[in-house]
């Protein structure tokens, strides 16, 4: 089952299954602008840079909010 991974309104479908959050946004941060600064959810709740997804998790990074840009 692929995962969704979601910054803003750009989103991907892909199988990531074994990948931890930290590869996951160093490999997709220019494709889906995604910031530095963003936090990362896994499922709708906080997640580690190095939790590893499993199939299916949906995996969004979310700016604090207040932030600018």
């Amino acid at each position: 089952m692929a995962n969704q991974i979601i910054n803003g309104v750009n989103n991907l479908s892909a199988d990531l299954a074994g990948k931890n959050v930290a590869e996951v946004r160093g490999m997709l941060a220019q494709a889906l602008n995604i910031d530095q600064a963003a936090k990362p959810l896994v499922n709708g709740a906080d997640a580690d840079a190095s939790y590893v997804l499993q199939s299916g998790d949906e995996l969004e990074f979310v700016k604090p909010s207040g932030t600018k840009g």
